[in-house]
């Protein structure tokens, strides 16, 4: 049990480090996109080698990253194959960290370039959005052969921090006590929730004569987050290999 999310992020730099493979999974705005970016940080300030794909849905989107963490690598005139093979060397030199953000498929070219980078090579994290039990459970059956993390849930309290900042930001009237109570309680623990929240709370049809229409402000907040992460980028300038069509859907979107 952590008691932090400063806490959880320390455990993970810990367990990246030491070249585990782990996936962390949570509804989307539950702060994974965040946490990662502060982990990318982290390991920056220290030097150690990472990359950081914001949409990871093919094989294409985990090699860029990796050659974000090792730029020295020269991958431009060559094959995607011997790209992934000397960018796999250079992490094998000098191991590093691969976190990979809105994991949506997985195939198995992807889990077995993945499983090479084991041993101390490379820690992975897979981040994945998870929306519901039936999500869990196809989460859980997939073959990725890591450790499943929960992402922790916000406190109420940093939940209602959020809330405050924004308002002070626009230099709105602070909610009432009880439509606050009621946005962090359909938050759910989740940060990202909040933002958005917050920023649709900016618009005029939520409101009705100085009143906050909090149940279609939650609703539509609710829609926006799950419309899902963008489109992944198309790929940068490598050549053309077989499609492979053996493809596991992970996430949700």
């Amino acid at each position: 049990m952590f008691v932090s999310i400063k806490q959880f992020e320390s455990a993970l730099v810990t367990r990246l480090k030491r070249g585990e493979h782990l996936v962390l999974y949570g509804p989307r705005g539950s702060g994974k996109s965040v946490l990662l970016a502060g982990l990318r940080a982290r390991f920056a300030h220290a030097r150690i080698p990472c990359g950081l794909s914001a949409v990871t849905a093919h094989l294409d989107d985990v090699t860029r990253a990796l050659a974000r963490a090792y730029p020295d690598v020269d991958t431009a005139a060559t094959t995607r194959r011997i790209a992934r093979a000397r960018l796999r060397m250079a992490a094998d030199r000098n191991g590093g960290v691969l976190l990979l953000d809105h994991v949506t498929h997985v195939n198995t070219a992807m889990i077995g370039f993945l499983r090479r980078l084991r041993g101390g090579i490379a820690g992975v994290l897979l981040a994945v959005d998870v929306e519901n039990k039936r999500d869990r459970e196809r989460l859980r059956h997939r073959h990725l052969g890591t450790s499943t993390l929960p992402m922790p849930p916000a406190s109420p309290r940093r939940l209602r921090k959020l809330i405050r900042d924004y308002c002070a930001q626009d230099g709105a009237t602070p909610m009432h006590p009880n439509e606050t109570r009621n946005i962090i309680r359909a938050a759910r623990g989740r940060p990202g929730w909040i933002v958005q929240c917050a920023r649709l709370m900016r618009q005029a049809r939520y409101w009705r004569n100085e009143t906050l229409l909090v149940s279609v402000l939650c609703l539509d907040t609710e829609i926006m987050l799950r419309q899902g992460p963008p489109e992944p980028l198309a790929p940068e300038n490598m050549p053309a290999e077989p499609y492979d069509d053996r493809t596991d859907v992970v996430g949700t979107g």
